[in-house]
């Protein structure tokens, strides 16, 4: 299967990718296999999206800075943490707005460039 990503550096450890074609929307891959967390920034450098996944290579935990249907807002940094690992558990997936007192905003806060809360 040909590379649809490359990596353009890392942050503490973690992956930043981009797509290879930068036509296609911005979303990280579905499964790792070789990572444990990648993050995405928009073409302005702004974060997007960071995925995290389990030793099964499934994502558990996604974090966005983007429109999300189930917040009915515009931009808004948002958690995801999924009650069964994979995509599909995007779905039954506790979602909630990250405030600067959240956990998960202080453990990926150097991931957050470009955000506005």
């Amino acid at each position: 299967v040909p590379y649809t990503y490359k990596r353009v550096g890392t942050i503490d450890g973690i992956k930043v990718l981009r797509p290879m074609d930068t036509k296609k929307s911005l979303k990280l891959p579905e499964e790792s296999h070789k990572s444990s967390g990648y993050v995405l920034y928009d073409k302005d450098g702004v974060f997007h999206q960071y995925r995290e996944y389990d030793e099964g290579h499934k994502v558990v935990l996604e974090i966005g800075y983007h429109h999300d249907n189930k917040l009915g807002q515009g931009d808004v940094l948002h958690a995801h943490i999924h009650r069964q690992p994979g995509i599909d558990g995007h779905k039954s997936a506790e979602v909630r707005i990250l405030n600067q007192s959240d956990p998960i905003y202080q453990k990926y806060k150097k991931l957050f460039a470009g955000v506005k809360l």
